[in-house]
């Protein structure tokens, strides 16, 4: 029995140590703070994703317990820290082409960097309001305002976020 727990607890330390996060990860989406300064921000807040958890069993069933909900919590502070840098303005990357997608993002002309008192944190958030701003005028029949939408609508869908009118 001691020998399957010390089996069981090597294996989960080495799928642990498999777990990898770096800027290398990562390619800038838009204005805002650096990678390091971003990542630290999230990583602050990620622990507010966490669940608690009650089990009452045999111990079987509580270890049991406990391994899911630290699971759950993993898959949770994982989302959190993916949505956090987002709207910092980075991006996770595909598997491996980090540097290539860093190069090809830095290739084409960022966005129109707009002002920080309108939304501070990210350039996607004012982007998402100048595309509603320019909606609300294409829909009462403004052409450049429609303009305006298709190419922030592109910009936006880019950076992984699609606009839509509510």
């Amino acid at each position: 029995m001691k020998i399957n727990s010390m089996v069981a607890l090597g294996a989960i330390a080495v799928l642990c140590g498999c777990q990898t996060s770096n800027q290398a990860d990562y390619m800038q989406i838009g204005y805002g703070p650096s990678f390091d300064i971003a990542h630290a921000q999230c990583e602050l807040q990620k622990g507010s994703a966490d669940q608690g958890y009650i089990a009452i069993g045999s111990p079987g069933f509580v270890a049991g317990a406990g391994i899911g909900n630290a699971l759950g919590n993993l898959a949770a502070e994982d989302q959190f820290m993916k949505n956090c840098l987002i709207i910092n303005g980075w991006k996770r990357a595909p598997h491996g082409q980090g540097v290539a997608a860093a190069a090809a993002v830095a290739s084409v002309s960022p966005p129109t960097p707009y002002g920080i008192a309108r939304a501070p944190g990210s350039w996607i958030n004012t982007g998402l309001l100048d595309w509603k701003d320019a909606n609300n005028k294409c829909v009462t029949g403004d052409k450049g305002a429609c303009a305006t939408r298709a190419n922030l609508g592109a910009k936006l869908r880019a950076a992984g976020i699609n606009p839509s009118s509510v």
